[in-house]
C-alpha cells in the first residue's frame, strides 16, 4: 500500500530552512555587534556610568583606552570630540562601570599605559564629601608623558656624560702625548730596575730571616720576662713613688734655695776680697803691711841678736828689778 504524499510537506520544510537561516544570520549579526562593542571596550551587559573631562591636550589618548582606578580596569573611554569654542579644549566621555562610585575632587589623569600600549586614564580619588553622578564633569589633568619624564630625567644626565666625554678626551690625548717611545723606554727601564731592586730585597730578607727570627725570640722572652717579673716591677714603682715622696718632704728646694744665696754671699765677699775692701781685702791686695809686718819682724830679730850679745846696754830695762 502506496503512503500519501502531503501536497504541502515539501512548502514546509522550505519555511523551516529559511527560519533557521534567519536565525542564524541575527545571531551572527548580535555576536557580531556584541564583539565589535566589546573590541571597543563596551560591555553590552554591564550597567555602566557616564562621565565627562575637560582637557586641553590628551596626548594621544583614544576611544577605547582602559579607565583604571588603583590599577583596576574599571572602564572604557567611550567617546572624544573637540569643543567649538575656540578653546581648543577636548571632552572625552568615559564608561565607568556603576559599581565604582567616584568621590567628589577625583581626578582623571592621562597618563603613558606602557611604552607601546599607549595612553590610559588613571582615576584619582578625591575627598568628597559626596559622589559624583552620572553625566557629571570632573576634573582632568595631563600627567607628564613617559618620553617627557625620560627627557627631563635624562637631560642633565646627557650633559654630564657629554662633559665626561669630553673631559676623557682631553685626558686620552694628554696621555697620548706622555706615552711617548722615550717615555715607553724610560718606564720599561724603570719596572727592569725596580724588579731587580725587589730581587734585591728579597735576597736581604732571606739571608737575615735567621736573624730577624732571633731577634722576635729575644723580644718574646723579654716580654716573658717582664711578664714574669711583673710584681717585682710594681714594687720597685712603689718603692721610687716611696723615695720621690721623701724628696719632695724633705724641702729640697728650700735647702737648694739657701745653697744658691750662700754662693751668691761667697761671691759677693771674694769680690769683694779681690777689689781690697775690709781688713781682710786690704791684707791681700796691699802689700805695705806686709812689707811693714816684715821689716819689724827684722828688727826684732835683731834687737834679740843684739840683747843676746850686749846684755849689758839693755840691763836698765831689766825687769829683775834692779839695775
Amino acid at each position: 500500500m502506496k503512503q500519501k504524499t502531503n501536497k504541502y510537506s515539501g512548502m514546509g520544510i522550505k519555511i523551516r530552512n529559511e527560519v533557521k537561516v534567519g536565525a542564524v544570520a541575527l545571531v551572527t549579526i548580535l555576536a557580531f555587534i556584541y564583539l565589535f562593542n566589546y573590541l571597543k571596550g563596551k560591555d553590552l551587559f554591564t550597567s555602566t556610568a557616564r562621565y565627562y573631562a575637560i582637557y586641553k591636550d590628551i596626548g594621544g589618548l583614544t576611544e577605547s583606552n582602559p579607565v583604571e582606578i588603583s590599577g583596576l580596569k574599571a572602564g572604557v573611554v567611550q567617546s572624544l570630540h573637540l569643543i567649538n569654542d575656540g578653546s581648543g579644549r577636548i571632552c572625552v566621555e568615559l564608561s565607568i562601570s556603576k559599581d565604582y562610585k567616584l568621590p567628589v575632587g577625583s581626578v582623571a589623569e592621562i597618563t603613558p599605559a606602557s611604552l607601546i600600549a599607549g595612553m590610559k586614564i588613571r582615576i584619582l580619588f578625591g575627598e568628597g564629601p559626596g559622589f559624583y553622578s552620572n553625566n557629571d564633569t570632573i576634573p582632568g589633568r595631563l600627567s607628564e608623558t613617559l618620553f617627557e619624564l625620560i627627557e627631563n630625567e635624562f637631560l642633565p644626565v646627557k650633559d654630564k656624560i657629554s662633559n665626561l666625554i669630553e673631559v676623557l678626551d682631553s685626558t686620552i690625548t694628554g696621555i697620548n702625548q706622555i706615552l711617548t717611545p722615550q717615555f715607553t723606554n724610560d718606564l720599561r727601564g724603570s719596572m727592569a730596575n725596580l724588579h731587580s731592586t725587589t730581587e734585591s730585597v728579597s735576597d736581604i730578607l732571606g739571608s737575615g730571616e735567621k736573624d730577624l727570627k732571633k731577634i722576635i725570640s729575644d723580644l718574646s722572652a723579654f716580654t716573658s720576662t717582664i711578664s714574669s717579673n711583673s710584681g717585682k716591677i710594681d714594687t720597685a714603682i712603689g718603692n721610687f713613688k716611696t723615695i720621690t715622696d721623701s724628696l719632695a718632704a724633705a724641702d729640697i728646694y728650700g735647702a737648694v734655695s739657701g745653697l744658691k744665696m750662700s754662693l751668691i754671699e761667697t761671691k759677693m765677699l771674694l769680690e769683694n776680697i779681690n777689689k781690697g775692701k775690709g781688713s781682710a781685702g786690704q791684707f791681700i791686695t796691699n802689700d805695705s803691711l806686709y812689707r811693714n809686718l816684715t821689716a819689724s819682724l827684722e828688727s826684732l830679730d835683731m834687737l834679740l841678736k843684739d840683747l843676746k850679745e850686749n846684755p849689758k846696754k839693755y840691763v836698765h830695762f831689766s825687769v829683775f828689778g834692779r839695775k
